[in-house]
């Protein structure tokens, strides 16, 4: 019994994040698209109130109780549908032009989807029987989101003022491809 040998050598489709791969930039922006890149992080920080997460922890030591409200709570006297109107108006008037750089079209993006992904975490936490906002478990959950939240937000507002891209597995590329595509 003889075997044929095959010469091509099949192998299974292996999905990885890293597959699609975001460009890095050939120059730096300009200072005011860096700057101007840094709003949506800004906004997503405010919109989300990440210091409420924080405040049952904070609490428990008052002399880091006014650094919750450390942040101007402008975003907070606008009306309940700006978040709505802020989110369609991006994406459709800065997203998809294609006039303005990619590297703010990208940072933009980025921030709703930030802003979303915590959205995502914070509703799907009230189906876990055990993390209830003023429990001590509960307590030290929604301050480890928050902290993460924020630092993830510090990372970005960081790349923003580099000029370069975020990397963070699943956000960057969806970000990438909504800033890419019109």
């Amino acid at each position: 019994m003889s075997r044929k040998s095959n010469t091509t050598i099949r192998q299974a489709f292996i999905y990885h994040s890293s597959g699609f791969r975001i460009p890095s930039n050939a120059e730096k922006p300009e200072w005011w698209w860096r700057t101007l890149s840094c709003v949506p992080y800004l906004l997503a920080l405010q919109i989300s109130a990440a210091g409420f997460y924080l405040e049952p922890i904070l609490e428990k030591f008052p002399l880091f109780r006014n650094l919750v409200f450390y942040i101007p709570g402008a975003v907070n006297r606008l009306p309940n549908w700006f978040p709505m109107l802020y989110c369609n108006v991006a994406i459709v008037w800065v997203v998809k032009n294609k006039d303005l750089p990619l590297i703010f079209r990208f940072h933009l993006m980025m921030g709703m989807l930030l802003e979303h992904a915590l959205q995502i975490v914070w509703i799907s936490s009230n189906f876990l029987p055990l993390i209830h906002f003023k429990g001590t478990l509960g307590m030290y959950y929604w301050a480890g989101v928050a902290l993460t939240y924020i630092f993830v937000i510090i990372r970005c507002i960081r790349c923003a003022l580099l000029g370069t891209f975020v990397s963070i597995p699943l956000l960057s590329e969806s970000a990438f491809i909504h800033s890419l595509f019109s």
